[in-house]
């Protein structure tokens, strides 16, 4: 009899072991349904953890991407992520027809702005033409006219311009290079 107990349960070992892993790697998914469908209308959407800015910061959007609110708390919502919810500032999302709008006539928006050139006692305007690849990085500038009569003064306002990071424009999904038009009046 004692054989016969150990090999039933030498067989039925394995089974608990399977049952035990199944029951482990079943997880909670959150099935909310969603009380809006925002659009990103902030160049990029910074989703945390809490809805504290000081909360880690968990996944973040780009401007024009759709995201499920689930909830709302104050000028904070609770947005859907790939991994669960996240929290992200209320007045940064946009109706369907605003990022509709955005998306046909994109407008760059800068990440780091070019440094201010100053030119006390110069009067004039420069305007340089900024090539921005698919990441925001400025990658050539071409002086398009100069009335302030100093090369020096345009050199620096280009070297200025390429030194600027802009947020990607995203068209259809897709970041897309474009031409940024600089104009420093003086």
């Amino acid at each position: 009899m004692p054989k016969t107990a150990l090999a039933l349960l030498l067989c039925l070992l394995p089974l608990l072991a399977c049952a035990k892993r199944e029951g482990a790697a079943t997880e909670t998914t959150d099935t909310r349904e969603a009380i809006q469908v925002g659009y990103v209308g902030a160049p990029e959407l910074k989703v945390h953890s809490r809805p504290d800015d000081a909360a880690a910061v968990v996944t973040t959007f780009l401007n024009g991407e759709s995201v499920s609110v689930l909830s709302r708390k104050g000028d904070w919502v609770e947005v859907r992520t790939a991994s669960g919810s996240g929290w992200a500032h209320a007045n940064e999302l946009t109706n369907a027809a605003a990022a509709a709008a955005e998306e046909k006539n994109p407008s760059p928006k800068f990440r780091v702005a070019p440094s201010p050139i100053s030119a006390p006692g110069t009067s004039g305007t420069i305007y340089i033409e900024a090539a921005v690849n698919t990441d925001g990085d400025v990658t050539s500038t071409k002086l398009i006219s100069n009335t302030t009569g100093s090369e020096m003064l345009a050199a620096r306002n280009q070297e200025a311009i390429m030194h600027a990071k802009f947020y990607p424009i995203v068209q259809k999904g897709q970041k897309r290079e474009f031409l940024y038009y600089y104009r420093v009046d003086y």
